[in-house]
């Protein structure tokens, strides 16, 4: 996604995900030897709160985002068209 794409899904993620407050969110730039996407991603700490996970899923379900998730970190992003599922 690029950056203004990006910036949309957290207004959208501060609008509707309550539980946002106080969590770290981080727009990413693009890095191209990254193993998930060439393109901006969003993380946030989440810290297994299983509400919130559930909102972010659906706001990127809704935008046609991949969402991973590692320990208390959240990934919002864009997947390579052409590249396997790979963990980070």
């Amino acid at each position: 996604m690029n950056r203004e794409q990006a910036v949309g899904i957290i207004k959208q993620i501060f609008e509707r995900c309550s539980r946002i407050e106080g969590k770290s969110i981080k727009l990413m730039p693009p890095k191209l030897n990254n193993k998930l996407s060439n393109t901006c991603q969003i993380h946030i700490q989440t810290r297994d709160d299983h509400i919130l996970d559930a909102c972010l899923t659906d706001i990127a379900k809704e935008n046609g985002l991949d969402i991973k998730r590692k320990d208390d970190l959240t990934v919002i992003y864009k997947k390579y068209s052409n590249f396997p599922d790979q963990s980070f």
